[in-house]
């Protein structure tokens, strides 16, 4: 994302200008629009002519022109899916315009590469945080994954955000038949050289950090060496440079659960340590373990997060999820920011998790909060007398 221009006053309103260039950019902007905030754009509206007169609507009398107007709405409501490229903003006008009067309702879409001014009374730390992260492209950490099985591929971007399916290949494969099994494998090879040339053209190894590829059996390995023979052949020294990214990984489905399956072995983990997404991942199997084992190192839900906070050390990890800030009520928001301030302050680690990845997923699942604590407290869970 571009941050084009930034004023914030020392009360800390102010206004931003923003250029999302991807999904994740959009995500980032949906998490921070809320309820009340002011929003200026360029959008399309259908505005009635006849008689001299212009107005809105789709009434009769007049004929329908649809225009660009730059307008500026008061923010009610979002919608953004991860797997579309447009966000839906609906808000009311809140400048007079020829075109448009004061006060009336419109929803306005907000895509790639499309300029956007975003205006608060307060800009907060976390909502500052969204936005350093992701303006700085190492922040994302972007890795690639391919997830197969024999007849069907999912080649995958993995950011701190979401998992973005890019291509999804699919070919029937014969079974083997007894003492023959020439179709199997012919069939097998045309996919697998499918699959290797719509990884190369989908994900850019030069950029990536890694590139996982995964699979039950060997098909994850065939892959590889699909991929080293076509780099070989073509003399492509960039992707022979980045052969030691690739890393083969086992699962027990080529779909993309799959993907999460391998994510949380130890080896993975090791080689991915360096991603914020998987030391979220870390982080999550490290709490669940704690959780079974009950001995009062782990807890969720937010009167026990908030007990525990109230003992200074006692926190080594504060897991929250974003839809916690992404709440309308600005005094919940703001009871959840001055929560994370409280424990940085402390000095524990803090971990966002995005409600699109499994992790915070699951995390939502158990209130969107929790902990992991230095030492045990088993009575964080009983009412104070």
């Amino acid at each position: 994302m571009k941050l084009l221009s930034e004023t914030i006053e020392k009360d800390k309103s102010g206004e931003l200008a923003l250029l999302p260039e991807d999904k994740d950019d959009l995500w980032a902007i949906y998490n921070l629009i809320t309820k009340g905030d002011l929003v200026k754009i360029k959008t399309f509206r259908n505005i009635k002519k006849g008689k001299g007169k212009e107005s809105t609507g789709s009434g009769s009398g007049g004929v329908n022109v649809r225009k660009l107007l730059l307008l500026t709405l008061r923010v009610e409501s979002i919608e953004y899916t991860p797997s579309d490229e447009v966000m839906r903003i609906k808000g009311r006008t809140t400048e007079q315009n020829e075109d448009v009067p004061q006060g009336s309702y419109h929803t306005a879409e907000l895509g790639l590469g499309q300029k956007v001014r975003l205006e608060k009374d307060e800009w907060d730390e976390i909502a500052l945080d969204t936005i350093r992260n992701a303006c700085s492209i190492e922040a994302k950490a972007e890795v690639g994954a391919v997830v197969l099985e024999e007849g069907v591929a999912h080649v995958c971007l993995l950011t701190e955000n979401m998992t973005v399916l890019r291509n999804k290949v699919q070919k029937s494969i014969p079974k083997k038949r007894r003492g023959d099994s020439s179709q199997h494998d012919n069939a097998l090879r045309k996919f697998i050289e499918t699959t290797a040339e719509s990884t190369l053209r989908n994900l850019d190894t030069d950029r990536l950090k890694a590139v996982i590829l995964v699979s039950p059996g060997t098909t994850a390995k065939l892959l590889y060496e699909k991929i080293i023979e076509i780099a070989t052949k073509s003399h492509n020294k960039q992707l022979l440079h980045s052969r030691g990214k690739f890393i083969v990984a086992h699962s027990s489905t080529g779909y993309l659960q799959g993907l999460e399956e391998a994510l949380k072995t130890p080896e993975l983990q090791k080689k991915l340590s360096d991603t914020k997404f998987q030391r979220n991942i870390i982080l999550f199997d490290e709490f669940s373990k704690l959780l079974n084992e009950d001995q009062g190192k782990a807890w969720y839900g937010e009167e026990e997060v908030e007990k525990a906070a109230a003992v200074p050390g006692a926190i080594k990890v504060l897991m929250i999820t974003d839809s916690l800030f992404k709440n309308d009520d600005v005094s919940r928001r703001k009871h959840y920011i001055e929560l994370v301030d409280k424990v940085k302050e402390s000095g524990a680690e803090v971990a966002q998790f995005s409600s699109l990845h499994d992790t915070g997923e699951q995390l939502n699942q158990l209130t969107g909060i929790a902990v992991i604590l230095n030492y045990p407290m088993p009575d964080l869970d009983e009412d104070d007398e």
